[in-house]
């Protein structure tokens, strides 16, 4: 039987999970009044420059490592063989994520798409997302899903409807569900999906570009960034002891 605790297990440092998922909003929003360049040089499309949508790149790339480290290094030491491969999984989906958000290069070496490309792309980029919406409005759709349930609503759910953390290792479960420092992340990544519509039934200046799929995508990227590095760090502690 499971065994359970009211504390939560050892994880990533509050500065990580709870201090810094909020900063990029809070900051977008001062820039909004302060600086409006910036801002819309913050929300600009990639090939603009956009640095929110490089931030989501920049993002990711710890948690492919740790994705990486844990496949590689610990898998043997989870209680079932399968979880290895599901951190390599989102692992693998961080990577696709990151491509796709740069065009694979294009806008950094500044090199043509090829012809395939721009024969089957709108937008004449290198990218496979806008080519066909089953590899991205379909998987965006079952990672928000994922997002809210398994990263918002079962640990809030688990916290006030039994007051206690699963923290046994032996457990799957304790393995594969996001933990409590995923919360943020996945509340934000929920709160922006309606901006949109809410600034559209109440126009504030300079806010309507929050309610852009950007800022979505970078929640998005934040979140597996910070499940896997507490996957990582996790299964790290539990190995050392």
């Amino acid at each position: 039987m499971n065994q359970s605790q009211k504390h939560p297990p050892p994880d990533l440092p509050a500065s990580m999970w709870a201090a810094f998922p909020p900063f990029m909003l809070l900051l977008l929003i001062a820039l909004a009044y302060v600086n409006p360049e910036m801002f819309q040089l913050m929300m600009a499309k990639d090939d603009e420059g956009g640095i929110v949508e490089h931030a989501t790149v920049l993002i990711l790339l710890p948690g492919i490592a740790a994705g990486f480290a844990v496949f590689i290094y610990h898998r043997q030491a989870l209680p079932t063989p399968w979880l290895g491969w599901w951190v390599l999984m989102w692992a693998l989906a961080c990577i696709f994520f990151a491509g796709e958000e740069i065009s694979w290069g294009q806008w950094i070496f500044e090199w043509k798409s090829p012809e395939v490309f721009r024969q089957l792309n709108s937008q004449e980029e290198t990218n496979l997302h806008n080519i066909t919406p089953w590899l991205f409005q379909k998987p965006q759709a079952i990672v928000e899903i994922w997002i809210l349930i398994g990263g918002l609503a079962l640990p809030l759910w688990q916290r006030y409807k039994y007051n206690k953390w699963i923290a046994h290792p032996k457990s799957w479960q304790y393995w594969l569900f996001p933990t409590y420092v995923c919360i943020p992340a996945a509340a934000l990544t929920l709160l922006v999906r309606f901006f949109k519509p809410f600034f559209k039934a109440v126009p504030l200046p300079h806010l309507e570009r929050l309610g852009s799929g950007e800022l979505r995508e970078y929640y998005i990227a934040l979140f597996l960034c910070i499940y896997l590095l507490s996957f990582w760090l996790r299964i790290r502690k539990e190995r050392a002891g």
